[in-house]
């Protein structure tokens, strides 16, 4: 790859003795990246769908707070996995606190549901509001346009998937004391 400077005719070329391959992590270090990544996975699926926008970590080595979105901090510990090296990134611009979990409190949440016998797999995934057929986002946790709650159409497809049928769940939402789906 050659790059020519301003105001420079040649280009340049790294030399290719100077280019380190990666090292791989050690299979200790190696075995905790991956955990974070099922662990981030784990937390992702419980608070996504509360409209979490990700995680914030405290570095011990900074004092500062660190805030990472879902995906960059997935793509970031996939990075060390194939590089052996953290990846740099942007600070959030001035980030709303409560729109992250703090990765402790979170990794301590997921761990209890575990223990409690309890799913902490992904959310059922939601498109569209049942009721005015609005696109939805993983995030949310109402419509934007009528206003109702997604946790319903969420507790819907669940049963679904595990084998009760279509008018099985609506009637016992309905017995329940839920409003009809469109």
């Amino acid at each position: 790859m050659a790059e020519e400077f301003e105001g420079e005719g040649e280009a340049f070329e790294p030399d290719p003795e100077e280019v380190a391959e990666p090292i791989p992590l050690p299979p200790e270090e190696r075995e905790s990246v991956e955990a974070d990544l099922e662990d981030l996975a784990a937390m992702r699926g419980v608070f996504e769908t509360q409209g979490a926008k990700g995680v914030v970590i405290s570095c011990s080595e900074c004092g500062s707070n660190h805030y990472y979105g879902w995906d960059l901090l997935r793509e970031s510990l996939e990075h060390m996995l194939d590089t052996g090296e953290p990846r740099m990134h942007e600070p959030a611009f001035q980030p709303r606190e409560d729109d992250y979990v703090v990765w402790d409190y979170g990794k301590g949440y997921v761990d209890a549901l575990a223990d409690a016998g309890l799913d902490a797999e992904p959310h059922v995934e939601i498109t569209a509001c049942g009721w005015c057929e609005s696109p939805l986002e993983p995030s949310f946790g109402f419509c934007p346009r009528c206003g109702r709650t997604v946790a319903v159409l969420r507790l819907y497809r669940d049963l679904v998937q595990r084998g009760m049928t279509d008018q099985e769940v609506r009637t016992l939402m309905l017995r329940a004391g839920f409003e009809p789906l469109a």
